[in-house]
């Protein structure tokens, strides 16, 4: 029987041979001692005796025998030599017995090269086995500023909390991601506590579920590889409620987001819509919302009572807004609940028989989308900029445009040629309202410099600062809640302890919502996904889909007062775009060339500041202890 073991494990050794000549692929094992130059070490770690995947297993370390095996590790040598006696004697002493020995390898970059042991290797993949005991010493690279390194030190720290190898990454950020979805740190000072012995069993066992099931619908052919799509898979649906879940139901689940890993790697897979397109107003006669019936339940989810949240507030607008325009057509309800408690108000609202949910901010993205998935008749829409799910649009409004223009009256009404600008979070698309608002400065002043500050700041006022620095125009939030002590609300100027208003933009979320709901009631709503393909959709609006504007003083000379409205008219009309041609960051980086337009999802991920601008992004640990989780969960590198 071992004898013709070999035959069998040398034809597959063959096969695997072949095919890797035919893809211009090297056919034998890799050999570290080649790939790795000796200089490129940082040092050696013993990591003891490890069971360790058996598919993680690379190679070799030295050339001496590569090509005696496949790089499969199944044998190619005849089976009149040496090296084949020897496996087959292996072969027969594994089958009676198991492998006895563990054998000793090098890990480099997450995989595994045999020092000693190939043979084992070669007999324990041939009967299939899935792991096998290993003396690991790790190899420590030189550390660089490439994504891959990057990926390999999360990865060492990841092991050292977890303890598991088989789960491989391909983007910064995610190791660490997968440490806070499964076991999050108690608070931001806290460190990730090691996983147990029963936390370790169920996430292998999760992984496995899903690597099978990925690998089975073909998705080693997306561009994802198969932990960035696990991270995503249990991002979704929280690691809680999956561990208890056979793997039955994991696999369904898989099956339910699948759209979402077939654009996961995509370089930009947001489809933006930036104003109302033909196929949303496209009517549907056989699935138009007959006059006669029920209306139209649509539930609005704040965060905070629209009495005292300046954000809450302007959606409560919209709310309003709309509910005028259809009238009995629809019926509108505001709801008010923390992130946590969003999921328990939200099923409320769908057994009360609301078909459609605005929530109305960032925070609520995780959860939108796992409602999404557990109410597929139920349409969701989150009000955020950092999504990239296919199965959750998402809306927002180009608020960097009137900021422009608010930088134009700065720019020219500024004596003292320092314009404040006063930030809350540093979010996605802070940055470009900054940038926009000190692209209008510079428009019309370019001796004028913008001094960024930040109201979430720990211990900090931003008006002591601005004092000290003798500014005499600041930019703060764009409008206050009716219940509000601030005032200090849109473009003013300060003269002593009076400060005298000179714009303000305007968000008019009423204008977004009427278009989607519209769409919804005349049966058009899939017509942007059918259209526009495979992406995640999000809308994107802005003056020219009159969602966004600018209320000036009377008071503006009128000068300004002309060349605010003719750069209005003119992004309206698409004519003029703010961030168009030859554009400097701080530290002398050129973001764009002459001539040349950003994208929007290049404004949105801005993480860059103009070099007009005095100032800095600061990271969550330097803000107010109420604002970190919100500004780590949703800042400028999450995605």
């Amino acid at each position: 029987m071992p004898y013709q073991d070999y035959q069998k494990a040398q034809k597959l050794g063959e096969k695997c041979y072949r095919q890797a000549l035919a893809g211009g692929a090297y056919p034998y094992l890799p050999a570290l001692e080649e790939l790795l130059p000796s200089q490129d070490e940082d040092g050696r770690i013993p990591m003891g005796q490890i069971e360790i995947p058996i598919t993680m297993i690379a190679g070799t370390v030295t050339a001496e025998r590569t090509n005696a095996f496949a790089s499969n590790f199944m044998p190619l040598l005849e089976i009149d030599t040496e090296f084949a006696a020897k496996w087959i004697a292996l072969c027969d002493d594994v089958h009676e017995n198991g492998v006895q020995e563990p054998i000793t390898v090098l890990e480099y970059m997450q995989r595994f090269y045999v020092i000693e042991g190939n043979k084992r290797v070669s007999v324990s993949a041939y009967f299939g086995a899935v792991s096998i005991d290993a003396n690991v010493t790790r190899i420590l690279p030189k550390r660089t500023e490439s994504t891959e390194n990057i990926v390999y030190y999360e990865f060492v720290d990841f092991y050292r909390v977890a303890g598991i190898y088989e789960i491989q990454m391909s983007q910064a950020g995610a190791f660490p991601r997968l440490c806070e979805a499964v076991a999050p740190k108690e608070n931001e000072d806290a460190e990730y506590q090691p996983w147990d012995a029963d936390l370790r069993k169920d996430v292998r066992f999760l992984y496995a579920v899903f690597s099978e099931h990925y690998c089975a619908r073909n998705g080693q052919r997306l561009s994802a590889c198969i932990g960035d799509a696990f991270l995503v898979f249990i991002e979704i649906y929280g690691f809680e409620a999956l561990r208890t879940l056979s793997s039955a139901e994991l696999k369904r689940r898989i099956d339910r987001i699948w759209s979402e890993f077939q654009v996961l790697k995509e370089d930009y897979h947001t489809s933006h819509i930036l104003s109302p397109t033909e196929g949303s107003r496209k009517v549907a006669l056989m699935k138009i919302l007959p006059l006669s019936s029920t209306p139209l339940k649509i539930a609005f989810l704040y965060p905070k009572d629209p009495q005292i949240s300046s954000w809450s507030y302007n959606h409560e607008i919209g709310r309003r807004y709309i509910q005028d325009v259809f009238g009995e057509r629809i019926e509108t309800v505001p709801l008010i609940a923390t992130a946590e408690a969003a999921e328990t108000v939200i099923q409320a609202a769908v057994t009360d028989g609301c078909k459609v949910i605005f929530t109305t901010a960032p925070e609520y993205h995780a959860v939108s989308m796992r409602m999404t998935l557990a109410y597929p008749e139920v349409i969701f829409i989150n009000c955020s900029m950092n999504t990239s799910y296919r199965q959750l649009r998402t809306y927002y409004l180009r608020i960097y445009e009137a900021k422009f223009l608010a930088g134009i009256i700065a720019g020219a009404l500024t004596e003292s040629e320092r314009v404040g600008y006063i930030a809350d979070y540093p979010v996605l698309g802070t940055p470009a309202s900054v940038n926009a608002f000190a692209l209008g400065v510079q428009m019309v002043n370019p001796r004028a410099r913008v001094y960024l500050d930040w109201s979430s700041l720990q211990d900090h006022d931003p008006y002591a600062y601005f004092r000290e620095k003798g500014i005499d125009l600041i930019s703060n939030r764009d409008i206050n809640a009716p219940l509000a002590d601030d005032t200090d609300f849109g473009l003013y100027g300060l003269c002593g302890d009076i400060s005298f208003r000179l714009a303000a933009p305007v968000w008019n979320w009423g204008r977004l919502y009427e278009e989607l709901v519209h769409s919804i009631l005349i049966g058009a709503w899939k017509n942007d996904a059918n259209d526009l393909g495979a992406h995640a959709l999000m809308y994107y609006w802005g003056i020219s889909a009159e969602a966004i504007d600018i209320v000036c003083s009377t008071h503006l000379p009128a000068g300004t007062k002309r060349l605010v409205q003719q750069m209005r008219d003119d992004i309206a009309a698409n004519r003029f775009h703010p961030f168009t041609g030859r554009l400097y960051t701080q530290d002398g980086s050129c973001i764009a060339e002459d001539g040349r337009q950003l994208m929007p999802h290049e404004i949105i991920g801005a993480d860059w500041l103009l070099d007009n601008v005095i100032g800095s992004l600061p990271e969550a640990d330097a803000l107010k202890e109420e604002y970190r989780d919100f500004v780590r969960d949703h800042g400028l590198h999450t995605s």
